[in-house]
């Protein structure tokens, strides 16, 4: 899978991670970036909606942990992932494909990197097999 470019949904909290000076040149780094208000925001729904649309993992940016805008939206959101991981892993998608970090970094200067960080992850895991595809595997045996 030597041109395999993995596809890469990324909502960062506009209060820690993103009132970016130039938004545009991040944009078109991170195809699929969706500046949100709060992570805590971020509903189940979307991530598995992501997954459902072709994405290959979904990276959520949000505030360090004791310092949400919102009280406790990024704990929530916390709550969220772990739960969604495992519902993930019994569809067959690995729980490496959904991560969040909670930091801060205002100015978007380390988003870069960090998105780099999961492609690289995402491109050894490869696709994201269907669960249909896991479905008659599982049926096989």
């Amino acid at each position: 899978m030597k041109n395999y470019e993995p596809k890469l949904v990324c909502f960062s909290c506009r209060f820690s991670w993103g009132y970016v000076a130039d938004e545009v040149s991040l944009a078109r780094q991170v195809k699929n970036w969706i500046p949100i208000i709060c992570s805590g925001k971020i509903e189940s729904t979307h991530i598995l909606s992501a997954f459902q649309h072709g994405a290959d993992g979904v990276l959520i940016l949000g505030c360090p942990e004791g310092d949400c805008h919102y009280q406790d939206g990024n704990f929530e959101a916390k709550k969220r992932v772990y739960l969604l991981r495992r519902v993930l892993e019994s569809y067959g998608i690995e729980k490496e494909r959904l991560e969040i970090r909670l930091s801060l970094d205002p100015e978007g200067k380390t988003i870069p990197a960090i998105v780099k960080e999961m492609s690289d992850r995402l491109a050894k895991l490869g696709p994201v097999k269907k669960a249909k595809e896991h479905a008659e595997k599982a049926s096989a045996v």
